[in-house]
Parts: C-alpha cells; sequence; structure tokens
C-alpha cells in the first residue's frame, strides 16, 4: 500500500490544490485500495473572522447559534486539508468524481479557538458497492495531548471497482437518513443568499466551479450554481429551535444542491435522542439535506 505524510504549516494553497485536479490519476487498484495517506495542518485555527463568516450565514449571534457554529466550525475552515488529501497527485481516484455524501461531528470537550492546534486527515475505511464506492475521511483535531473534535465525512465515486467489499471501521452518519414529515408547517423560510461566493470559496478549500458560476452550473445541467453544503449547514443550524444543552454530533446528509435564489423551507421534529431537521428547495419533493443534532 502507498503511504503518503504531507505537513503542511500553512493554510494549503487552493489554486495550487486546483491544478492537481487535471493531473492523471494513477487509477483504482483493488489489492492497494486508498492509500495510507495522512496529511497535516500545523498550527491551525479557526479565525473571529471566519466565526463572523459563520454567524452571518447563521443569522444570529446568540450563546446557543455560537455553541452549534462551534461544532461545525472546524469541519468548515480544515476543509481544505481534505481536499488537499483527495486531490493529491498519488491519490488514486479524481477529485472531479468524488460527490460528498454525508457528514458525523463529534465534539468532545472544550474546543479553544485561541490554541494553536493540529489538525490531521487520513482515510479510515471504505465500502464498494455495484454502482460506486464510498470513502470516509476521518479529521481530528489536535490541542496539546487532547482531541475535543472530530469528523468523519463520507464520498461517493461512481463507478465499478473491483476488490473486497469492506475495509476498515463504518463509522460514519448511517446510510440511510431518518425520515422527517414534509407536512410539518416550516420553522421558517429564506431565500439562499448568492453573495459571498468566493469568500466561502477561501473559507473551505472547495473552489468548484458549481458553487461560484451560474453559466457553468447551467452548462454543466444545473438549473444555478449551489451554495457549499457548510453555508447551508450553518443556515440551518441558525434557525433551529433553542435547545437546553450544546450539542455534541451533528450528522449530515447532503441529497441534492441548493441553488442560490430559490426558497429554503425548515422543518424539525425533536425528541429525547436530539433533533431532526430538513431542509426543502422550492419546486422539490424531497429534501436536500437532512440533519440530527445531538
Amino acid at each position: 500500500m502507498t503511504t503518503h505524510h504531507e505537513t503542511y504549516t500553512a493554510p494549503p494553497f487552493g489554486p495550487a490544490l486546483m491544478l492537481n485536479a487535471f493531473a492523471p490519476s494513477r487509477g483504482w487498484n483493488p489489492k492497494d485500495g486508498f492509500p495510507d495517506f495522512s496529511f497535516i495542518w500545523r498550527g491551525y485555527q479557526i479565525s473571529p473572522a471566519a466565526l463572523a463568516t459563520l454567524q452571518r450565514a447563521a443569522g444570529r449571534d446568540d450563546a446557543a447559534t455560537a455553541d452549534r457554529l462551534i461544532l461545525l466550525a472546524p469541519h468548515v475552515t480544515g476543509f481544505r486539508l481534505t481536499m488537499a488529501l483527495l486531490m493529491c497527485r498519488d491519490w488514486p481516484l479524481p477529485i472531479w468524481r468524488a460527490l460528498q455524501l454525508r457528514n458525523r461531528l463529534i465534539r468532545s470537550g472544550d474546543i479553544k479557538l485561541d490554541a494553536a492546534s493540529d489538525l490531521i486527515v487520513r482515510a479510515i475505511g471504505w465500502r464498494v458497492h455495484d454502482k460506486g464506492i464510498e470513502l470516509d475521511v476521518l479529521a481530528q483535531l489536535m490541542q496539546g495531548g487532547d482531541c475535543p473534535w472530530q469528523s468523519i465525512t463520507t464520498f461517493y465515486y461512481r463507478g465499478r471497482f473491483d476488490g473486497p467489499a469492506s475495509h476498515g471501521a463504518d463509522d460514519g452518519a448511517p446510510m440511510a437518513s431518518p425520515p422527517i414529515d414534509p407536512s410539518l408547517p416550516p420553522m421558517t423560510q429564506w431565500t439562499v443568499d448568492g453573495g459571498e461566493r468566493l469568500r466561502w470559496a477561501a473559507l473551505t478549500g472547495d473552489y468548484n466551479p458549481l458553487h461560484l458560476v451560474d453559466i457553468y452550473a447551467r452548462a454543466t445541467g444545473f438549473a444555478a450554481a449551489s451554495a457549499h453544503p457548510q453555508r447551508i449547514a450553518a443556515q440551518c443550524l441558525g434557525h433551529l429551535a433553542p435547545t437546553p444543552e450544546h450539542p455534541t454530533q451533528l450528522d449530515l446528509w447532503l441529497k441534492g444542491p441548493v441553488y442560490f435564489g430559490r426558497s429554503a423551507s425548515l422543518r424539525e421534529a425533536s425528541n429525547d435522542d436530539g433533533t431532526t431537521f430538513g431542509l426543502w428547495i422550492d419546486g422539490d419533493d424531497r429534501p436536500a439535506m437532512v440533519g440530527v443534532m445531538r
């Protein structure tokens, strides 16, 4: 199995990563699977400017919303390290074949915003299906000897792949999202703002033109450019009903594009296990995003 360990002492440079996306991929080898890579970002921090961007997206700056955004913030601002992993020249499959399916974000301690930290990402498991392969990427925030936050992001590569049916643990969000009744009255509705597109690209490291340029999105078969999923997650967290305790886990299922300029409707249902929510875009029968906050 190919190994590769890379250390950054500054944010991975987005344009350089995008150039890697055009390099030929070495191809899938069922004997090797996904390689044993670890990418480390030393000195990683969540900046006040990044938190301000999240709060603008959420539309609220109260303490409860800020607490929720702390759970989301490392996923947003550290996502470029995952992009660096998936766009590495030695990675077997090209980034343009990868579709982000779901996220599991876990907070297990206090996240110190003013402390220099290490962020580490690596592939931990995959599952071969009839029409594609799922890949789990683990991100861990290390502050001193503690790991107060981690995430598992599941990507899907379309195609047919040989090899064992599974490899590694399956610890991410479940494949099937929980149901939420579409007949529930919306908690709130808003129009998906199309501003700050480049800011969110810079924040996440995801410069996919599908999130930036309407003409390009339409030329590739979409109705318009669509928002980064992290941005939509922040908007949902800002509109959910208050909860008495700070959240420790957030599972997200990304089911479809959230187009700029469309009307969005948020529905939620709460019980002792947490809050389940779904975001519908005007004109679509199924939700574009489903989440569970515990």
